[in-house]
């Protein structure tokens, strides 16, 4: 699996992949009435966060992260570089719920980074899982990790031209491994391009502060 990461990081470093959808720009949202917006804002100024949202208004229906509301829901995608570091996403006036992937990387010659994390919105699923009641709603008006690569963010509150903002920092490297299985993967060529360009080390690191702010 990681060594998974290290080639997806160099693939999308070479690509540059870009959004799927315009970034809608904060000030149309404000001239109407109906509406304000969630905001995504990436503080980390090396590498790249991609950020994939599904937002939602039913999760009594959610049966795992890729089965909530299906039929009726929002999805944004965008890449967070230190230049355009911002994403906005228009909701009308109520309450919504939703599940963010994140994935972070960031590569130079022999020092590469990656990490993974989910963040849910509102929710919770049950531990152990209840197949007729899955879901729990989150009060709290604080985010806080549920593990290392999962958190658990308040609703959306969407209130007449207001900002509810989730704040992305990096922070500590939490680990680093030792990975030679690049050579093992089907494709050698990639995978020894890999290997040679981040080394057999690859760290994951933390995104310590997942804050939700309101403006």
């Amino acid at each position: 699996m990681k060594n998974t990461h290290a080639l997806t990081l160099l693939i999308l470093l070479i690509c540059k992949c870009s959004t799927s959808h315009p970034k809608t720009l904060e000030a149309e949202v404000l001239t109407d009435e109906s509406y304000g917006y969630f905001r995504w804002h990436n503080s980390i100024r090396d590498g790249y966060v991609v950020v994939e949202t599904k937002v939602f208004q039913d999760p009594k229906e959610c049966h795992g992260e890729y089965n909530c509301s299906t039929q009726d829901h929002i999805k944004k995608f965008a890449n967070l570089r230190p230049s355009d570091p911002s994403l906005t996403i228009p909701l009308k006036l109520g309450e919504y719920f939703a599940i963010t992937k994140l994935r972070y990387g960031n590569a130079s010659f022999f020092h590469c980074q990656t990490s993974d994390l989910t963040i849910y919105h509102g929710i919770q699923f049950r531990d152990p899982y209840d197949p007729k009641n899955p879901t729990v709603p989150y009060p709290s008006n604080t985010c806080e990790f549920l593990r290392e690569d999962q958190v658990v963010c308040p609703s959306l509150q969407i209130s007449k031209k207001g900002i509810q903002e989730i704040k992305l920092s990096v922070g500590e490297i939490r680990r680093k491994t030792i990975s030679f299985r690049h050579l093992l993967e089907p494709n050698l060529i990639l995978s020894t391009i890999s290997l040679f360009y981040c080394g057999p080390v690859l760290s994951q690191i933390d995104f310590i502060t997942v804050e939700e702010r309101r403006y």
